[in-house]
């Protein structure tokens, strides 16, 4: 998400370049004109540390006000943790920017997209009429690009799948490898073949990556340790040595293994570095549950979308009414987002209890108070697969 401290025409123009973003605008008249087009606003003083205290520090500030606010709301800011990008008002006072400990200062607000998206593109499209009709979903925006805005009438809409398109509307797109990792996050799959593990399950495995067309590869474990070939040398490890080794080597994204008792060590082991697939055998994904079981959901979020673009919709179970606001509204995927209104731990068992392929869920599981020993369950459940994040 993206906090972005600024009123106006440059408030608009910022926003309109960014996913999953408030305004927070002090300046009643403009945050009024502001709603109007369609941006979410919040009218209040951002240098009062009680409104940014409101705001999960994982979040993005930019300050694009005069510069005298920008620095008094930057103090306030790096205090409670946020990473500050600022557009300095006049380029020749970015030493004060500097003197509060700010290093990404940009002088246009086309220097500042380039910054934040580093290799990413931003540009924009006009829909023709060959186009009017068209659902999102039916876009095709290329893989490595991402409609994160549509601009209709002068407001901004918020992009949905079954939105549909009209003759003069602009699209807002960013396009970049980061956006390509968004869309399809694993390239290389390591698969940690035990000798108990059955034919169902390598076969899962190899569904999956063939799936997400990624490269697999078997660490074959022999008695206590691991037989792997690894940037030029074979050797036995240990579990944490194989995995020191693979996170240093920045070669794989996704896990895939098997636990058949509850080992909450390894799976910490695991887990903390890469995001890992509990297989159970199954033979496709036709029905998913995303379970947001923590306090940042960002990771399940993200892996939900692209699992959606594989395999298709998503159900997305928010155990708590906060998570909303982390929600990207800029999604082209189907995901079927529900928040909990009851009990969280009832809801999610009752939920998952009703029948899937795989589960989502973290391991951290600081949202929605599942008790463990149900977490547990859940993970090794023998019918259901689980894909198990921080």
């Amino acid at each position: 998400m993206y906090i972005l401290i600024s009123t106006g025409d440059k408030a608009a123009r910022i926003a309109s370049k960014l996913p999953d973003c408030i305004i927070v605008d002090r300046n009643p008249d403009s945050a009024k004109k502001l709603a109007e087009k369609g941006f979410e606003v919040l009218n209040e003083d951002a240098s009062n540390p009680e409104v940014l205290a409101r705001f999960d520090t994982e979040s993005k500030m930019i300050l694009a006000d005069e510069d005298e606010f920008n620095v008094k709301v930057a103090k306030v800011a790096k205090l409670l943790g946020f990473e500050v990008f600022a557009v300095a008002e006049n380029e020749e006072r970015c030493w004060i920017y500097e003197s509060e400990g700010i290093s990404k200062i940009c002088g246009s607000v086309e220097s500042l997209i380039s910054t934040i998206f580093e290799k990413n593109r931003y540009f924009e499209i006009k829909v023709g009429e060959e186009m009017d009709g068209m659902t999102l979903k039916e876009y095709d925006a290329g893989e490595d690009c991402m409609v994160i805005s549509v601009f209709r009438d002068g407001k901004v809409l918020q992009p949905f799948p079954e939105l549909e398109l009209k003759a003069g509307d602009t699209l807002g797109l960013v396009c970049g490898e980061h956006v390509r990792l968004t869309k399809n996050p694993f390239d290389n799959i390591l698969l940690l073949k035990s000798e108990e593990m059955s034919e169902r399950e390598i076969r899962e495995a190899k569904m999956v990556a063939e799936r997400f067309e990624a490269s697999l590869i078997v660490f074959e474990k022999v008695g206590d340790a691991y037989a792997c070939v690894l940037e030029g040398r074979s050797d036995s490890v240990s579990l944490e040595e194989a995995v020191k080794i693979l996170k240093k080597s920045d070669e794989f994204d996704l896990i895939a293994t098997t636990l058949k008792e509850k080992n909450e060590d390894v799976l910490k082991l695991l887990v903390s570095n890469f995001p890992t697939l509990v297989l159970s055998g199954r033979g496709d994904y036709r029905k998913i549950l995303a379970l947001v079981n923590n306090s940042n959901p960002d990771s399940i979020i993200n892996i939900a979308k692209a699992f959606s673009r594989f395999f298709g919709r998503v159900k997305v179970l928010l155990l708590d009414e906060e998570q909303i606001k982390h929600f990207s509204k800029f999604t082209e995927t189907d995901l079927e987002v529900e928040v909990s209104t009851g009990n969280p731990m009832v809801d999610a068992v009752r939920e998952f209890k009703s029948g899937y392929d795989l589960a989502i869920l973290s391991l951290t599981n600081d949202a929605g108070n599942i008790d463990r020993d149900i977490l547990w369950k859940i993970i090794l459940d023998k019918e259901t697969s689980v894909l198990v994040v921080e």
